[in-house]
C-alpha cells in the first residue's frame, strides 16, 4: 500500500477511534410532565388540508419534551414527515377526519431517541467479530457473556479459535481490557496458536496484541516502524506484540486494514448495527470524527440510505489528518471537501460547519491526560497535541464553525479552558456551542469555568457503570474513579447536557444511557457517588431535546412540535412513572420515522 493511501486510512481509522436551551435542574417530585393547558392546544395546529394524506398517531401517552404542552393525546404528521398538529385527540380526529389513524392504544410515543455520537466504522466492525469482554453483548445475531479474569479470557480465546474451520484465517477479536483480563503478551496468543494470525483488538479501540503468525502474515518489523518517527516507535512493541495509539493507528492499521475491514465483514456488520440502533429506538445519530475511506461510500448509502433504513445518519469530518496533510494553509478547505462525501440533503449527510478534535487518550486504556498521574506511575498520551488544538481550534472558530472536542482527562480539561479563553478573548462569540465530548474526568471548578465560556457538554455515562468500580482499584483510584462524569455539576451550572454511548465504547441504547446517568449504577450492582447523578428529567432530555441542541438541530428533531420531523420511539412503558432503576429495561414496541411506522421486529 502507498505511503499516502496508508496515511489517509490511518488518520480515517484515527478520527472514528477517537472519540459531539439548557437543562433545568428538576427535582425528582416534580420530573412527570404536567397535563396540556387547554388554550396552548390551538397554537400548535397547522392550517392544512383535511384530505391531503396525514397519519394522526394516538396514544394513551404522548411525552412531547416541549415545555409548553408536555403531554398530548394526538399527534398528526403529513407525507412528507412533517408534524402538522399536536394536542387533543378530539380535534384531531375533527380537524382531520380522512387521515389515516394509527392507534397505538397503551403504548407511550416519545420523540425519536437520539445517538448523540458513535461510530458505523468501529461498531460494525468490533461487533461482527468474537467479543470477548467484561461485560455481556446482546447482539441481535447473538449474545456474547461477560468474560472477566486472565486464564478465563485465554480460555474463551482458545475455544472461539477452535471453532473456526479454515485454518488459515485470521482470528479477530474484540473487548479484551487488560484492567478485567490481566497482561496479555504475544506469547500467550502463540500459546493458543503457532500457526493461525490471531489480532486482539483492545476494547478502547486503541490497541491491538498480536500473535507470531500474526506478525509474519502482515510483514511487520521494526525496520519498517522505526520510519514512522520516535511516537510510533515509542508506541509500538514488536517483541511484545503491543501496538497502541500512534503505533496502532499509523504503523499497524494499514497493514491489516483490508482484511480486518473487509467488505463482507463490514456489510454484516453495518446491517447488524442498524438492526440494533432500530431495537433501541435510534431514530437518528451522529458520527464525530468522521472520515470515510473511498470504497466505503457506496456501502454507507446502500445500507445506511436504504428505504427499510428508519434513521438519519449524520457525519462530522474529523481534523487530524487534514491538518497532517494540508498544514494550517489547508486544513479548512480539507475538511470541507471532506463534507461533500455525500449530498447535501437526505438522511445520510455531513454537518456542515462543524468539526471534531481529539485531544487527549483513551479513558479505557487509561491514557488520557491527568493533572495527578497514575497510581501505578504511567502516565497518559496526547491524540493532538496542545499546539495543534490551539492552530486548529483558532482556524475553525474565526470561521464560525462549532467545534467539537474529544477530552477524557482532567490535565485535558484544563488545557482545553485554557485555549477556549483564549479564543473567547482574540474572537468573542456567544452561540458558538462549542462542545466537550465525553469528559470523564473533571473538576467542579472546570465546569463552572466552562459554563462561563458558554460550553455545551456531551457525556458517556456508561464510563461509571462499566469502569468504575475497576478503576477505583486500579490506576486512578476510588476518588477519582468514582466522581467520573460528575453530571450533577453541570445540570446545576445549567449547562446543555446530552448523552451518548460513542459505540462501541458503550451499548448504543440511549434508555441504558439515561439509566446510567441517572442512577450511577455499576454493572457490579454498586451505586457511586448518588450525588453526582443526573435528574431523570435531564437525562431523558439528554438522549431528546438537549441531543437535538448539540448538533444545532433543535428547531427540527428532539421533540414533538409542529413543524418539526415526525420521528417517534415508542415504548411499552412511561419513562417518567417506572422505577428509576428499571428505566433501562423498558421493551421498545417500534420508532416512527418521518411519519412512517416500523415495528421492532421480536
Amino acid at each position: 500500500m502507498k505511503s499516502l493511501e496508508r496515511t489517509l486510512l490511518a488518520g480515517a481509522i484515527l478520527g472514528l477511534m477517537g472519540t459531539l436551551t439548557a437543562c433545568s435542574p428538576a427535582e425528582e417530585a416534580k420530573q412527570t410532565p404536567q397535563e396540556p393547558k387547554p388554550e396552548v392546544q390551538a397554537e400548535n395546529q397547522a392550517s392544512v388540508p383535511a384530505d391531503s394524506g396525514e397519519t394522526i398517531y394516538l396514544a394513551d401517552t404522548i411525552i412531547t419534551m416541549d415545555e409548553g404542552q408536555p403531554r398530548v393525546e394526538a399527534v398528526v404528521a403529513d407525507d412528507d414527515g412533517t408534524i402538522v398538529f399536536v394536542g387533543q385527540e378530539a380535534q384531531a380526529l375533527k380537524q382531520f377526519p380522512n387521515a389515516d389513524k394509527v392507534d397505538l392504544e397503551d403504548k407511550v410515543i416519545m420523540p425519536g431517541f437520539i445517538e448523540q455520537h458513535l461510530h458505523p466504522f468501529l461498531g460494525a466492525l468490533t461487533l461482527s467479530m468474537p467479543v470477548i469482554a467484561p461485560e455481556e453483548w446482546q447482539l441481535p445475531s447473538r449474545t456474547w457473556p461477560a468474560v472477566n479474569g486472565h486464564e478465563e479470557y485465554l480460555a474463551a480465546l482458545s475455544a472461539v479459535e477452535k471453532e473456526m474451520k479454515d485454518p488459515n484465517e485470521v482470528l479477530w477479536t474484540w473487548g479484551y481490557n487488560n484492567f478485567f483480563h490481566g497482561e496479555l503478551t504475544r506469547a500467550d496468543l502463540d500459546k493458543i496458536s503457532k500457526t493461525r494470525p490471531i489480532g486482539v483488538w483492545h476494547r478502547s479501540a486503541h490497541e491491538f496484541y498480536v500473535n507470531s503468525a500474526f506478525v509474519e502474515k502482515f510483514g511487520l518489523n521494526q525496520g519498517d516502524i522505526d520510519k514512522q518517527g520516535k511516537d510510533v516507535v515509542a508506541q509500538s512493541d514488536l517483541e511484545s506484540g503491543h501496538f497502541w495509539e500512534g503505533g496502532a493507528l499509523i504503523y499497524l492499521l494499514p497493514r491489516i486494514y483490508k482484511d480486518l475491514g473487509s467488505e463482507a465483514r463490514f456489510r454484516f456488520g453495518l446491517e447488524q448495527m442498524v438492526e440494533l440502533l432500530h431495537e433501541k429506538g435510534v431514530t437518528a445519530y451522529n458520527e464525530p470524527g468522521a472520515f470515510i475511506p473511498e470504497d466505503m461510500v457506496g456501502l454507507y448509502k446502500e445500507i445506511l440510505g436504504a428505504d427499510e433504513t428508519p434513521m438519519y445518519s449524520f457525519f462530522t469530518p474529523e481534523s487530524k489528518t487534514p491538518y497532517f496533510m494540508k498544514g494550517k494553509e489547508g486544513v479548512v478547505q480539507a475538511v470541507e471537501e471532506i463534507t461533500k462525501t455525500f449530498p447535501d440533503e437526505g438522511k445520510v449527510r455531513f454537518f456542515k460547519n462543524q468539526v471534531k478534535l481529539l485531544f487527549d487518550g483513551a479513558i479505557i486504556s487509561q491514557l488520557m491526560m491527568m493533572k495527578d498521574g497514575y497510581l501505578d506511575g504511567h502516565h497518559g498520551e496526547w491524540i493532538q497535541t496542545p499546539q495543534e488544538v490551539e492552530d486548529i481550534t483558532k482556524l475553525f472558530w474565526e470561521k464560525d464553525y462549532q467545534i467539537l472536542v474529544h477530552v477524557n482527562g482532567d490535565e485535558g480539561v484544563e488545557k482545553l479552558i485554557e485555549i477556549l479563553k483564549r479564543r473567547q478573548a482574540e474572537y468573542p462569540r456567544e452561540d458558538h456551542r462549542f462542545t466537550i465530548v465525553h469528559f470523564a474526568n473533571s473538576t467542579d471548578e472546570q465546569v463552572k469555568e466552562l459554563k462561563e465560556l458558554g460550553a455545551i457538554i456531551s457525556v458517556n455515562p456508561y464510563y461509571v457503570t462499566g469502569f468504575g468500580d475497576r478503576f477505583g482499584e486500579v490506576g486512578l483510584g476510588e476518588e477519582r474513579a468514582h466522581a467520573m462524569v460528575r453530571l450533577a455539576t453541570i445540570e446545576k451550572e445549567q449547562i446543555p447536557v446530552s448523552l451518548h454511548s460513542d459505540m462501541p465504547m458503550a451499548p448504543a441504547d440511549p434508555l441504558l444511557l439515561a439509566w446510567s446517568a441517572a442512577t450511577r449504577q455499576t454493572n457490579n450492582g454498586n451505586v457511586l457517588r448518588k450525588d453526582l447523578a443526573l435528574s431523570r428529567e435531564a437525562a431523558l432530555k439528554g438522549i431528546t431535546i438537549e441531543a437535538a441542541y448539540s448538533w444545532g438541530m433543535e428547531d427540527t428533531l428532539g421533540s414533538i412540535e409542529v413543524g418539526k420531523v415526525a420521528n417517534f420511539t415508542v415504548l411499552e412503558e412511561d419513562p417518567y412513572k417506572i422505577d428509576i432503576n428499571k428505566l433501562k429495561d423498558i421493551p421498545i414496541y417500534a420508532t416512527v420515522f418521518e411519519s412512517k411506522l416500523f415495528p421492532i421486529d421480536k
